[in-house]
C-alpha cells in the first residue's frame, strides 16, 4: 500500500470514526477487501460525503479523483492536494493529468478511488457506466471494488435542505479481478460493470422499507422537480415540510418518509421522485425541439457570476438573472462588480454549440467551459439549476443524432 498521509491517520480514528456513527453507516462485505494494493474503489454516487464515509472505514488510504473546481483557492488545493493527496478532474471532460495522476497511485500499490458517474444523483438513480470508464479501467489492469452506498440518498438527497434520520450501509457488491475482464471486449466489460454498479433508491427502499424522518423532507424538492405534471409548467414547484405545491395551477402533494409522493385531492402525481424527473426530462426535450428564440423558463435569481483566470475564480456579478433559449444560456447583468468584466453589454448569451463541457458543482452551481474559458453560475437554492444542464444535454445529443 501507499503511505496514508498523517491528516488521514489523525482524522479517521476521530472525526471519521464520530461521522460513522453520527450518520448511522453500516457495513457490508468489508471481508471481500483486497488485503493490499493497487486495486481502484468505484460505487454510486449519492451523498456529499460519500469520499468521507468509505474513507473512514476502511484501513487503507483512498487517493479520490476529485472535481477541479475543489483545487482552486490556495487553502483547499493545500489541503487537497499536499494533505489529503486527492488527485483532481476537470468535470465534465478528458483529463489526460487525471489519468497520469491515477496510473502514478496504482504503481505505487496505492487505492484510487473514483464515482463513475462523475456527480452526486439527483433522483436515487445511478446513471449508467459508459464505455470510456471501461477503457480506462482496463488501461490501468488492476482490481476493482464496487461498492454500493445503499440508504445514502435517502438520508440526504442532493436537492435536500437537511439531513433525514436513517442508516446509511456501505455494501461491497463485488470485487471484479483484472483476470475477469482481460478477455472481454469494452462493450462486454462495460456491461459487467453496469451489473454490478447500477443503483436504484427507489428499488432499494421497496424491498427495505426503512423509514427516513425529517420535518423538512420535501423543503427544495424543486431543484429536481422543475415541471408540474398538472399544468405543464417550470419552475413552479415550491417545497415546504413534507408537502409541495404548483404555484400556478395549485395542484399539491406530499412526500412520506419512505420517500413515496402521493397527489392530495386527487392530483395526478408519479409516485417518486426518480418517475417524476423521468417524465419532465421528456416534457423539456419536446419544448427543447421547438424552434424559438423565446426563454424557456421563468427568469432564475442569480446570486453569483464567476469567470476562471488561471487558477483565480473572478466574481463578475451578484446582481444577475439567468435563463435559456433552447439552444442558449442567457445572463443578463444588472451590475458587474467594479471593473471586473470583460463584457461590452450587460445581457450576455453563451451558444450551446460553444460548451464544451458541464457540471453542476457544489451548492448548485454551474460550471461550464464557453470558448475555453471557464463560467460559473449560482442562483437561488429554491431555484433548479438541473434544468439548464438537462436542457443543455438534449441539445447536444440531439446535435449527435442529427448533426444539427
Amino acid at each position: 500500500m501507499s503511505k496514508t498521509p498523517w491528516l488521514i491517520k489523525l482524522v479517521r480514528p476521530t472525526y471519521g470514526k464520530w461521522m460513522l456513527h453520527h450518520y448511522d453507516v453500516r457495513l457490508e462485505g468489508y471481508e471481500k477487501l483486497p488485503q493490499k494494493g493497487p486495486f481502484l474503489v468505484i460505487g454510486n454516487h449519492t451523498h456529499i460525503y460519500d469520499p468521507v464515509f468509505l474513507s473512514s472505514s476502511t484501513p487503507f488510504h483512498i487517493h479520490w479523483v476529485m472535481g477541479a473546481y475543489l483545487f482552486k483557492t490556495k487553502l483547499l488545493n493545500f489541503i487537497f492536494d499536499k494533505l489529503v493527496k486527492g488527485i483532481s478532474k476537470q468535470q465534465g471532460k478528458s483529463d489526460m493529468h487525471t489519468i497520469k495522476a491515477m496510473r502514478e497511485t496504482l504503481s505505487h500499490n496505492g487505492v484510487v478511488g473514483f464515482f463513475p458517474e462523475g456527480t452526486r444523483t439527483w433522483d436515487g438513480d445511478s446513471t449508467p457506466v459508459n464505455d470510456a470508464t471501461a477503457k480506462l479501467i482496463r488501461l490501468f489492469r488492476v482490481p476493482v471494488v464496487v461498492f454500493h452506498l445503499e440508504g445514502a440518498y435517502n438520508s440526504k438527497p442532493r436537492w435536500a435542505s437537511e439531513r433525514r434520520k436513517g442508516p446509511i450501509i456501505l455494501k461491497v457488491v463485488k470485487v471484479i479481478q483484472k483476470e475477469d475482464f482481460e478477455h472481454k471486449s469494452i462493450k462486454e466489460l462495460t456491461s459487467l460493470l453496469n451489473s454490478s454498479l447500477t443503483f436504484s433508491a427507489d428499488k432499494w427502499q421497496k424491498k427495505s422499507h426503512i423509514p427516513y424522518k425529517s420535518t423538512n423532507r420535501a423543503k427544495w424538492i424543486e431543484q429536481v422537480l422543475y415541471a408540474c405534471p398538472s399544468c405543464s409548467s417550470f419552475s413552479t414547484i415550491e417545497g415546504s415540510k413534507d408537502t409541495f405545491k404548483c404555484n400556478n395551477c395549485h395542484s399539491s402533494w406530499q412526500m412520506n418518509e419512505f420517500d413515496e409522493i402521493k397527489g392530495i385531492n386527487e392530483t395526478p402525481f408519479y409516485p417518486s421522485v426518480a418517475l417524476w424527473h423521468t417524465w419532465e426530462q421528456s416534457l423539456l426535450e419536446e419544448l427543447a425541439k421547438k424552434e424559438s428564440s423565446v426563454p424557456l423558463f421563468t427568469t432564475d435569481d442569480g446570486l453569483l457570476f464567476q469567470c476562471a483566470d488561471g487558477n483565480k475564480l473572478i466574481v463578475l456579478s451578484k446582481n444577475f438573472s439567468f435563463n435559456a433559449t433552447n439552444r442558449t444560456f442567457i445572463v443578463h447583468v444588472a451590475s458587474f462588480m467594479k471593473g471586473q468584466t470583460c463584457f461590452s453589454e450587460k445581457t450576455i448569451v453563451f451558444n450551446f454549440d460553444a460548451i464544451s463541457s458541464i457540471i453542476i458543482n457544489a451548492k448548485s452551481t454551474l460550471e461550464f467551459t464557453h470558448a475555453s474559458r471557464i463560467y460559473r453560475v449560482r442562483i437561488k437554492p429554491a431555484q433548479s439549476i438541473l434544468k439548464y444542464v438537462e436542457l443543455y444535454h438534449i441539445y447536444l445529443d440531439s446535435y449527435l443524432k442529427e448533426g444539427i
